[in-house]
């Protein structure tokens, strides 16, 4: 098993660089934010700062969960885990399973915490691990919080995937209840919609990671991985990134922090998802093939281009902080209009 999940966890990666060559990261084009021409802002006075349920952050900046468990991951989450330190960034691992499955794995996922010893870093899991496995991943790298990942589509596609999900909700709760740091429930690039983020809250979630689709597609990686007899045509399934955000947040933002991930690629993009109400945004595959590509030190110049252009945005938009951007006017056009509208949703 822990050799096959090894295996996989490789193939995640590979097919996952592969499909970002092809993809056109552009989910927000049918979002546009105001022009403020009267700003008073001090570029230099801005304030990035973001809060997720008493977890601070420097600015809204995350990098979110893609690998460990193997060589090739303890490599990634080791080069991620220097930047995130050096930048002051939140960071997620990936999922945690097979190092609770072979202590040998532990090392690929502790690796981030002794580099970054009083950084902000999140634990991951599936949304069925035991309460045993969830606080075992959180004290394995003393992390701040737990993901609890949402992959239906990609478990169903996968040839050695899951095919059971009675008890998902049950279950998020009762790990709520028993672990002392707070869960963000996310999806893995499919959405959330506002009924099952309603569902979410009232069953004690407070942290939501909508996950949309328009990134990295898990059902095309696991239709790589598969080779034959394919689901070609399920690859268009899911919530684009900017939908679902508007959803959550219109329907649990008062109660719940929200993190905008899902094909975000700058700073544009990151802007957009802070004025539609999301508490702070995420990149992974993005981050990862250029820090494939160009190395570490690509991969920080284009985070410090992103500070820079949410910095540049708020200006431009007469935002001194993020709750100021959130109150910016935000004009929405096309796909995401027509599909809101249909969801009687209006912002």
């Amino acid at each position: 098993m822990n050799e096959t999940r090894k295996l996989r966890k490789n193939e995640h990666i590979k097919y996952s660089l592969l499909l970002e060559k092809k993809l056109k990261r552009n989910v927000f084009k049918d979002i546009t934010i105001l022009h403020n021409c009267l700003s008073e802002v001090n570029l230099n006075e801005i304030d990035l700062s973001t809060n997720l349920q008493g977890i601070n952050l420097a600015n809204p900046i995350i990098i979110n969960a893609m690998t460990g468990g193997t060589q090739e991951g303890e490599k990634i989450n080791r080069q991620l885990a220097m930047i995130a330190k050096k930048l002051n960034l939140a960071m997620a691992v990936g999922s945690q399973k097979i190092a609770l499955e072979n202590p040998n794995s532990i090392r690929s996922f502790k690796i981030v915490r002794d580099i970054n010893p009083d950084g902000i870093i999140f634990a991951n899991l599936g949304a069925d691990a035991t309460v045993e496995e969830a606080n075992k991943a959180v004290e394995m790298i003393d992390a701040n919080a737990l993901q609890l990942h949402l992959n239906v589509p990609q478990e169903i596609v996968m040839r050695e995937g899951r095919r059971n999900f009675k008890g998902t909700v049950e279950n998020i709760s009762h790990i709520i209840k028993n672990i002392n740091v707070p869960v963000i429930v996310k999806e893995v690039g499919f959405g959330i919609a506002k009924e099952e983020a309603i569902t979410l809250v009232e069953r004690g979630v407070k942290i939501i990671d909508v996950g949309g689709n328009g990134g990295t597609n898990f059902i095309a990686v696991e239709n790589l991985r598969r080779k034959s007899r394919v689901f070609k045509h399920f690859e268009k399934w899911g919530i684009p990134t900017p939908v679902s955000l508007i959803e959550v947040v219109k329907a649990v933002g008062d109660t719940a922090d929200v993190i905008a991930s899902g094909g975000l690629k700058n700073g544009f993009d990151a802007a957009k998802s802070l004025a539609l109400g999301a508490n702070a945004v995420a990149y992974a595959g993005h981050f990862l093939q250029i820090l494939c590509n160009r190395g570490p030190s690509g991969l920080e110049k284009h985070i410090l281009q992103i500070e820079k252009e949410i910095r540049y945005i708020m200006a431009m938009a007469g935002a001194r902080k993020i709750s100021e951007l959130k109150k910016r006017p935000v004009i929405i056009e096309g796909k995401t209009y027509h599909w809101l509208k249909n969801r009687g949703i209006f912002i």
